[in-house]
């Protein structure tokens, strides 16, 4: 009998020591596929663990990616970035580079990160890589010589483009970005418009595929006159967004777009309106990358004593 306890004894502390042992190598795992901080940049274990945490944070607001990177101690894109870029005037530029608040936390302000034994900077449409004695020079040092730098791959929002920037020619209109500006509405004396950037953001790494996303990017905007001119900058008014938009049965590679804040948001925010899937089994190229489709209304209310102003737009892809 006692031979038969110790036997159980030592199985049960076998048992709990090889489930400890589990336990330290799943934490160990998910420590070694998480970003560090390496000098100034954030240091990413392989590709798939900067794509796998890039998607993770485009499901974030502005507020809780601030948060993110300041848990990181980076100094991130998106704090040095000025979201108002372009959009002063009355009528908005054409030609604008646009890129998600994911993309933007995850480089410093240099624009720059690690990725593996790769030091990775992103110059509008292009990734390069830099050797280690270029990767503590300044973007402004780093023009110079980007026509001698080895491309790593490609990544932006470009509007008016008429081709893959690419050269992959996937996704029709990868890369391309449509603006909508809402007629003004008046509220407490002043003059507001609502601004909605609809953007494809698509990454390649390595000359493979790795991501490919649907964005909006929502500001208020007040106008704001001096002697010699009138300008619209960024409100500070709290609002809501609602859609009501109807998409292409066809796109089954894309998630269902959908637009409902829960709660109130303010300033510039960027959120994530559809992610591409590779579907199985295609019979053809067409249901690998297919274009997204949407249309329908997408409406800004602010957050005051009923009743709330408010203003609609018709949101629409190429």
């Amino acid at each position: 009998m006692k031979k038969l306890i110790a036997l159980f004894l030592g199985l049960t502390i076998l048992s709990c020591s090889s489930e400890d042992q589990v336990t330290q190598d799943t934490v160990s795992s998910k420590e070694t596929s998480a970003p560090v901080l390496d000098g100034k940049m954030l240091s990413f274990k392989n590709e798939e663990s900067f794509v796998k945490e890039y998607s993770s944070l485009a499901l974030l607001n502005s507020e809780e990616l601030k948060k993110w990177a300041s848990s990181k101690k980076l100094n991130s894109l998106l704090e040095s970035s000025n979201n108002s870029d372009g959009l002063e005037e009355d009528v908005v530029p054409e030609s604008r580079l646009v890129y998600s608040d994911a993309l933007k936390t995850v480089l410093n302000s240099d624009a720059k990160v690690k990725i593996g034994d790769k030091i990775v900077w992103l110059n509008e449409l292009t990734f390069y890589m830099l050797t280690e004695e270029d990767k503590n020079k300044s973007s402004e040092e780093l023009l110079s010589l980007k026509n001698k730098l080895q491309v790593y791959g490609q990544i932006t929002g470009f509007s008016k483009s008429n081709e893959s920037l690419t050269g992959k020619n996937l996704f029709p209109n990868e890369n391309r970005i449509k603006t909508f500006a809402s007629e003004e509405m008046n509220y407490s004396g002043s003059r507001l418009r609502h601004v909605v950037d609809l953007f494809n953001e698509t990454i390649y790494l390595n000359d493979k595929l790795q991501s490919s996303k649907m964005f909006i990017r929502s500001i208020l905007q007040y106008r704001s006159c001096s002697t010699w001119r009138c300008t619209w900058k960024e409100a500070a008014n709290q609002r809501n967004l609602t859609s009501d938009f109807s998409s292409s049965p066809a796109s089954v590679a894309w998630s269902a777009p959908h637009i409902y804040t829960y709660t109130a948001i303010s300033g510039t925010q960027t959120i994530l309106l559809s992610s591409w899937s590779q579907p199985p089994t295609p019979t053809n190229p067409d249901f690998w990358y297919p274009n997204f489709a949407i249309s329908g209304p997408l409406v800004c209310t602010l957050v005051v004593v009923a009743p709330a102003p408010s203003v609609s737009i018709n949101l629409s892809w190429y």
